[in-house]
């Protein structure tokens, strides 16, 4: 987790001025040999930051260093009062056997909140989608 200026695609979905910064995280994992399967990057709104505060937290301490457990953001944003509106979009890389899922998250106001690129390696690597909805009430 970094303190940085965002990819200029995801300055532009998040309504971020240029080489504003914010909050960023990195994903990698490879195979035992360090083969890359997937990478990641995830940038967050000035939105996102100013409305949940477990997110906001991170920015003291986004040093690139300290691990970052986001495993729950999208359960901080619901408990912030947001409602969240995913749209994936996967498109493949050009001249690769990869794929780009890209995502974007925008609240009930069509705020954006969030972008993720995570490219996959298809042919190593199978790309699974898993949901769980909460209990209403």
């Amino acid at each position: 987790m970094t303190w940085q200026t965002p990819p200029p695609e995801h300055a532009r979905a998040l309504g971020l001025a240029p080489h504003r910064p914010t909050l960023v995280h990195h994903y990698r994992s490879a195979t035992p040999d360090g083969r890359s399967l997937r990478m990641a990057v995830t940038s967050f709104s000035a939105v996102a930051l100013t409305e949940v505060a477990e997110l906001a937290r991170y920015r003291g301490r986004a040093d690139g260093a300290t691990p970052a457990q986001l495993r729950r953001a999208y359960d901080w944003m619901r408990k912030a009062g947001l409602c969240l509106h995913h749209r994936d979009s996967i498109s493949q890389v050009d001249g690769a056997s990869s794929v780009r899922v890209t995502r974007r998250v925008h609240d009930q106001y069509a705020r954006p909140l969030e972008i993720t690129d995570l490219v996959v390696d298809a042919e190593r690597d199978a790309l699974v989608y898993e949901f769980t909805l909460p209990a209403a009430g």
